[in-house]
Formats: structure tokens, C-alpha cells, sequence
């Protein structure tokens, strides 16, 4: 690059995005790259602190912010993903339809390390709404050397560090155990919390609810009726705890599925069930859902809509951070 005065640019083009920030008010760039300074834009530059500019030179061979922040999109989107407009050399990736975001952190990590590259994005396997900003790459100076760029591409090869799944309609069944709660003799509130929190989930219909005593004989035949009724998610709230009456558990077994993994390693919510069969999955749900705001259920609950396989490695994993 060329530096010149700012007092002497006259006519000259831009080389970079010349941003303005006001505290509380405004963030952006006032300036675009490939602008022709004018006489009148020499005291508002001067009032930004710029008294001097970046100008192209033609005997460089760097690649500029604008075009690399592009390159680096390429790299790591993938599909249902589009990019914002590049802006102060920076490109952000949206999200065009609501999914669950998975990212790739292994090959996010080894990228970030190459020098002068910046890919920042959301945590992984959260829950995201189409249009909705989901990561931005750029470069930290002005230019960076081919070189770089090509060990990202080789890096990174031709698959991407972001993929969305698309949440698609899912059928849902509930079943609700409990003697208590079969014989009337205390309000069901374990399954409205449930509802409550599929609601934001408007891909996920609540087709099927049932509630059974504590004989698990009757809740294997509630949920395997559920199932062959065409519902493809099963929750079944209650009877998780390791009072002699809680038979849940064993009820899920009884179906054939195969259990992932009947605790987690996060508080609250331990006692909770993971098991998939045939493709379906089952679910058994601990009872501090009922009065704690957040639990391992919330979690899980993008994964578990989305129908993405959790392995037993990854609820193990949740023990860091799992202190809710």
C-alpha cells in the first residue's frame, strides 16, 4: 500500500473502509473502499483522525481486507447460508432458514491459527432463526499474503466448517406418568412446561398425549402406541428419580430402544434418558424441569428437535460448562 496525507487525497481513491463510530449511536463505514476523496470530505476525515490514507499500490501483490474476508466466507459456509454485503472488510454469515448450527470447532481452531485470519461463530449445535447472523470472517491488517490464504484453503479443503439443518416437522408425543397424577389426585404441571418450551419450535406438533400410571407395562404401551401412530419424538415426563415407584427407565427398555445414556453429567437435569429406536427417539425427562428455568433438557432440546444423533461421548462432554 501508498500512504499519503489526508490533506493531499484529493481525487485520490480509497483503499479501505474508513469507519465511524459514535458511542451509543452509530458503527459503520462513513468512507467505502473505491471512494474519491473530495475537497469537503478532508475535514470530516480529519475529525475521524485520519490524517493519513491507504492508497493500492500497483507493484503489491497482497490481497486486500474486502477480498479475503470473501474468500474465507467461501470456505467456511454451507448450505442454506448466504453472506451480508462485505463492510469495513468484513463478511457476516446468515442463517436462511431456522435449523440447528453445527460447527466444526477442531477445523475452526486450526484456521484461526494461520496467521492474520479472523473467523468468528456461534457456539455449536445452538438453535438459529433464518436471517439470522450466525458467524463473519475477516482479516486482522489491511492486506494479507496470498500464501496464507491458500494453507486456509488447503486446510479447510471442501468441506465446510458451518452446516445447518433445517428443523423440519416432526410429529410429538407425550407421556405423562404418574399414579398421582392418573388417579387426579394432584394437577399435571410437568407436561405444560414441556409444551412451553416446544412452542418455539413451530416445526414440532404435538400430536399424542397420554397419561398412565406408574406401571411400566402401561407406559410401554403408551409409548409404542404413540410410535406406531406416527409420532417420531416421545417425551415422557416423570418417574425418572430412583424412588422404587419411578419406572420409567425400565418401561423405555421394555420398547426395544436402545438407551444412549440414562444420566448426564449436568445440573440440573442428571436424571435424564436419552434412547432412539428405529430411527425414533425417546426421551424420559427429570422431574427438576418443573421448577428449574434451565436444565440439561434446554441443552439438548435444538439437537432432539432437529433429529441429530447425540452420541454418548457428546453428553458426556456437557459436564463442562454443565453447571446450569
Amino acid at each position: 500500500m501508498k500512504v499519503v496525507k489526508t490533506v493531499d487525497a484529493v481525487g485520490l481513491i480509497l483503499y479501505q473502509d474508513i469507519t465511524k463510530i459514535v458511542k451509543g449511536e452509530f458503527k459503520g463505514a462513513l468512507f467505502s473502499k473505491g471512494y474519491q476523496v473530495k475537497q469537503e470530505d478532508i475535514p470530516v476525515l480529519l475529525a475521524l483522525g485520519k490524517e493519513h490514507l491507504f492508497l493500492k499500490s500497483d507493484e503489491s501483490n497482497l490481497i486486500h481486507e474486502n477480498d479475503a474476508a470473501d474468500f474465507l466466507y467461501h470456505l467456511i459456509a454451507g448450505e442454506q447460508m448466504r453472506p451480508t454485503p462485505v463492510s469495513e472488510g468484513k463478511i457476516e454469515v446468515v442463517a436462511e432458514v431456522d435449523g440447528l448450527l453445527k460447527v466444526d470447532q477442531d477445523r475452526l481452531f486450526a484456521l484461526n491459527s494461520i496467521e492474520k485470519v479472523a473467523v468468528a461463530t456461534l457456539k455449536n449445535n445452538q438453535k438459529v432463526k433464518a436471517g439470522q447472523k450466525v458467524a463473519g470472517t475477516r482479516i486482522i491488517p489491511l492486506e494479507i499474503e496470498p500464501e496464507n490464504l491458500l494453507q486456509a484453503e488447503k486446510l479447510i479443503g471442501h468441506k465446510e466448517i458451518l452446516t445447518l439443518i433445517p428443523f423440519k416437522p416432526v410429529k410429538v408425543g407425550i407421556v405423562t406418568t404418574g399414579s398421582e397424577v392418573f388417579k387426579g389426585l394432584i394437577k399435571d404441571s410437568f407436561t405444560p412446561v414441556v409444551k412451553e418450551k416446544l412452542s418455539h419450535y413451530p416445526n414440532a406438533t404435538i400430536a399424542f398425549h397420554e397419561i398412565v400410571n406408574d406401571d411400566p407395562q402401561q407406559i410401554t404401551k403408551a409409548i409404542e402406541k404413540m410410535l406406531a401412530a406416527g409420532a417420531e419424538l416421545i417425551f415422557c415426563t416423570g418417574g425418572m428419580s430412583v424412588d422404587p415407584d419411578d419406572r420409567t427407565p425400565l418401561a423405555i427398555k421394555q420398547t426395544g430402544a436402545k438407551i444412549v445414556s440414562h444420566g448426564t453429567p449436568v445440573l440440573p437435569g442428571s436424571m435424564l434418558l436419552l434412547a432412539y429406536l428405529d430411527g425414533k427417539t425417546i426421551v424420559g425427562l427429570p422431574g427438576g424441569m418443573m421448577f428449574s428455568e434451565q436444565t440439561v433438557f434446554d441443552l439438548l432440546l435444538p439437537r432432539i428437535i432437529a433429529q441429530d444423533t447425540i452420541t454418548k461421548e457428546e453428553i458426556t462432554a456437557l459436564g463442562y460448562g454443565g453447571y446450569l
